[in-house]
């Protein structure tokens, strides 16, 4: 598997698009559970996205993205091949004892 990383513009959020964000955001948890999004983050202008996709080639990165509900609303999509992508590992939370 190889990791692509995805820039998606949005247009200027309005009533429509954000009637699509809870299925959309629905879509994106399922991707994280089966491991074929390795991050995802939206900016405070709600105007740019950003996700790291794991796919076998960059075709099936370009179909995940197809498939994201609120494809119909970005207004430019870029993929770039990444070499690798690092993140730090989920830990535990400290133990406390109360």
């Amino acid at each position: 598997m190889a990791a692509y990383l995805f820039q998606l513009e949005l247009p200027p959020f309005t009533d429509e698009l954000a009637a699509v964000v809870p299925v959309h955001r629905a879509h994106i948890n399922k991707q994280f559970s089966e491991g074929r999004i390795l991050s995802y983050s939206v900016s405070v202008h709600r105007n740019m996205i950003w996700c790291v996709v794991n796919a076998e080639d960059e075709q099936e990165a370009m179909e995940m993205v197809l498939n994201f509900p609120l494809y119909q609303y970005f207004t430019e999509v870029s993929c770039h091949p990444l070499l690798f992508h690092n993140t730090l590992p989920a830990s535990l939370p400290g133990i406390s004892l109360n």
